[in-house]
Order: C-alpha cells, then sequence, then structure tokens
C-alpha cells in the first residue's frame, strides 16, 4: 500500500478493533489484499482482546474477507461469508481473467466486494461477498461480448498453479532494483514503470523506488506478468542476492 492508502486503512482498522473490543461484537469485513492482510494481522497482534480470521474461497487465496472477533469465541464458529462462483460461457467462446474483473467493475461495484478470480482448464471462478449473491444473480449476465451463467459452488476451490521458477541475482531488495531484474531492462526504464504507476506490490500500486521487498511478496508488472518472490537463495560474496521467484505463466 502507499502511505496515504496505509494510514486511511490504519485509522479504519483502529475504529473497526475499537468496536470489537467496547461492544464485544464480531466484524466482517470485505477482501483485503495481501499488504492489507499483513497490516491488519499486525494490528491484531497488538490487541489481546480481538482475534481475526481470513477466509478467501479458494485454496491460497490471495485476497480474502477478515472476521474480526472477541477471543473469547473461537475461530471455528465464524462465517467469513465468502461465496464462490462458477461462470460458464453461453454458447462457444472463451473469456479471460481481465475481461471477468472489468464486466465485474461495469457494474460499479466496490473492488473490495470481489475476492480471487481465476481461469484455468477446470473454468473460470470468482469469489465475492454473499451479501452481493442476489445483486450478481440478476446483473451479471455477460462478458466482454459473451452471454454468460452463473452457479454457486460449495466447498473450497483449489486452483491449477501454472508458475515457472528462475533465479534472478539483484543487488538490492529495493523496488526498483527488483523490478529492473525481473523486467530486464535499465533502471531508468523501472523508475518509468513506477512513475506510471505500472507496479503492483501485494496487489497494492506503488510508486516508491526504495521501497524494500521481501520474501512472500507478490509483484504485478504490466504487460510483464505476476512474480512471487520465493526465497531469498543465498548471498553472494559481493553482497548480492540470489532470488528464487515464481513467474506465474
Amino acid at each position: 500500500m502507499v502511505e496515504g492508502d496505509l494510514k486511511a486503512f490504519t485509522k479504519r482498522m483502529k475504529d473497526i478493533l475499537s468496536t470489537v473490543v467496547f461492544t464485544d461484537r464480531i466484524k466482517l469485513i470485505d477482501f483485503l489484499n495481501m499488504g492489507e492482510q499483513s497490516a491488519l494481522e499486525a494490528m491484531v497482534a497488538k490487541n489481546p482482546d480481538v482475534s481475526v480470521m481470513f477466509e478467501g474461497g479458494f485454496e491460497s487465496a490471495e485476497r480474502r474477507r477478515a472476521v474480526l472477533f472477541p477471543t473469547f469465541m473461537t475461530a471455528d464458529s465464524m462465517d467469513a461469508k465468502v461465496s464462490i462462483f462458477q461462470i460458464e460461457v453461453i454458447g462457444t467462446g472463451e473469456i479471460t481473467h481481465s475481461q471477468i474483473l472489468g464486466s465485474l467493475m461495469g457494474l460499479n461495484i466496490d473492488r473490495s466486494v470481489m475476492g480471487d478470480i481465476t481461469v484455468d482448464t477446470k473454468g473460470a471462478f470468482f469469489a465475492s461477498c454473499r451479501e452481493f449473491d442476489p445483486f450478481l444473480k440478476e446483473h451479471f449476465r455477460s462478458v466482454g461480448r459473451h452471454d454468460i451463467r452463473l452457479e454457486l459452488v460449495e466447498g473450497v476451490i483449489v486452483r491449477e498453479q501454472q508458475v515457472e521458477t528462475v533465479e534472478v541475482i539483484v543487488s538490492s531488495m529495493r523496488l526498483d532494483v527488483v523490478v529492473k531484474t525481473l523486467i530486464q531492462g535499465s533502471r531508468g526504464k523501472a523508475e518509468g514503470y513506477l512513475d506510471a504507476g505500472f507496479i503492483r506490490l501485494n496487489h497494492a500500486v506503488d510508486k516508491k523506488p526504495s521501497r524494500l521487498c521481501h520474501v512472500g511478496d507478490i509483484l504485478s508488472i504490466r504487460k510483464q506478468g505476476r512474480f512471487k518472490i520465493v526465497e531469498i537463495k543465498k548471498t553472494t560474496k559481493s553482497g548480492k542476492f540470489v532470488l528464487v521467484v515464481h513467474k506465474h505463466i
């Protein structure tokens, strides 16, 4: 998250945490990206009276809803109210992740209402807040030029993971340096991508070149793909880092 977004998010979460503490009530939050989840977990860790549970509907979901609840309750009794829909194209044709997202956003709903979207050999699926089931069933009728029908899916969806494992060497863990290496370009080109808002770190646009990357971070680079830093394999004698990276293909 960029600094301004982080401040606003932190303030909102502090208010919700206070409500849980003073009312002993459960609070359900819309889908959060991975950066927001990490920030919320850190806040909850400092509050002995509140626990948090995350659920995204997919195994290893990246966008997940959060349930904040008093510590005298148990996570097993919580319901994050996540729905999984399968999209069936009526007739022939294929649909893509970007087409699905664009069509959903065309319904003028907030991105926080939607979780992960996945398209693989099993079909096309997306997660959403259960409160919006009636709206989606009535209004989400097409993706791109294709007419569709929706079917609710029970249980947690296991996705096919198609990744290419690569090793890269970076001189530092700065965001601009990591991006430069991943796109196999110059430092100036990486900074241009950052300035243009082409880089998402953990699903949030980040324009700060000096931001430090960490193991587990996900970088989405427009027209280049999505990358996850899996491991710092070693440090060379010259102080450079050998990173193991998963590139989603």
